[in-house]
């Protein structure tokens, strides 16, 4: 890949990167994302794919998912509010989602 066409995409990415971490309590759609980075959406899933090494929706989880765990450490919000922030419509889910990403249940 020339050296213009990656920085170009690096910019791209840096951009969609900086607006999922102001936009985590949001829908983040990825035709939304793809037009952050001026670029289809299947073009533009692809490039993030290959650069990140996991998909959007994978990042987004994961970032809900460590500031949950920030949230729990740090605050005394109750599970179900934490969950509901995360992006979770019950405790159930959030629990199985949570111990598969840190390997041990919210509470």
């Amino acid at each position: 890949m020339e050296q213009a066409t990656s920085e170009s995409y690096a910019s791209r990415l840096t951009r969609v990167s900086a607006y999922i971490h102001d936009h985590l309590d949001e829908e983040l759609s990825l035709d939304v994302l793809a037009g952050i980075a001026c670029l289809s959406p299947y073009h533009w899933h692809r490039i993030y794919h290959a650069h990140f090494g996991e998909t959007v929706a994978a990042t987004v989880r994961r970032l809900r998912l460590q500031r949950a765990a920030a949230d729990l450490a740090h605050t005394d919000k109750p599970i179900t509010k934490v969950a509901e922030r995360a992006g979770y419509d019950s405790q159930a889910s959030f629990t199985r989602a949570f111990s598969a990403a840190f390997g041990l249940p919210p509470a």
